[in-house]
C-alpha cells in the first residue's frame, strides 16, 4: 500500500508510514520533488545558457536569494559531490542540475526520517507502527482507529494525580 497527496516533509512521511503500518511500504511524492527539480533547471539555464531554452529555464541571472548561498552548482547543491561520487567526475557533466537538486532534497528527507525514527527507537521502516502517532481530534480517532492524544496514558496520568 502507498500513500500520496501533499506529502512534502519528513514528519509527514513518518506519519503516513505509521498510519498505514504494517502495510504501507511506499510514500509517493510529486510536487515536493518537482520544485527542486525546477529550481535546478533554472540554475542550469543560468550557468549553462546553451541549454536554457531546452530546459524551459525562467531565469536570466541567479536571484539574490540564490546568490546568497553561492553562484556555482557545487556551492548551491549540498548533494552535488554525493551525486558526483556515485556517477564519477567525468559523467557529472551529463547529470541535469534538476536531478542533483531532487537528489539533494531526497537526501535531506532521508536524514530527517532517520532522525524521527531514532527518536521513536525504530531503526528500520518495519518498526514503525500505528502506536507511534496519535489523533489530534476525536473525529480522526474515530475514523482511523488511532488513539486520541488525550486518551494516551490517560489512566496513568489520573493515577499519578490521585497519588
Amino acid at each position: 500500500m502507498a500513500f500520496a497527496g501533499g506529502l512534502a516533509k519528513e514528519d509527514q512521511i513518518f506519519k503516513a508510514l505509521a498510519l498505514g503500518a504494517p502495510f504501507t511500504k511506499l510514500v509517493c511524492m510529486g510536487r515536493a520533488l518537482m520544485i527542486p527539480a525546477y529550481l535546478g533547471s533554472n540554475v542550469e539555464g543560468v550557468v549553462n545558457p546553451s541549454v536554457k531554452e531546452k530546459l524551459n529555464g525562467n531565469w536570466d541571472k541567479l536571484p539574490a536569494s540564490v546568490t546568497a548561498f553561492g553562484t556555482t552548482p557545487e556551492e548551491l547543491f549540498s548533494g552535488y559531490y554525493d551525486v558526483q561520487k556515485k556517477v564519477g567526475k567525468n559523467e557529472m557533466k551529463n547529470i541535469p542540475l534538476g536531478a542533483v537538486a531532487a537528489y539533494t532534497l531526497a537526501d535531506k528527507l532521508a536524514a530527517g526520517l532517520q532522525q524521527l525514527m531514532a527518536g521513536t527507537r525504530h531503526f528500520s521502516l518495519k518498526g514503525i507502527s500505528r502506536d507511534d502517532i496519535y489523533a489530534a481530534n476525536r473525529e480522526t480517532a474515530k475514523e482511523t482507529g488511532i488513539t486520541f492524544i488525550s486518551d494516551k496514558s490517560d489512566s496513568l496520568a489520573k493515577k499519578i494525580m490521585k497519588s
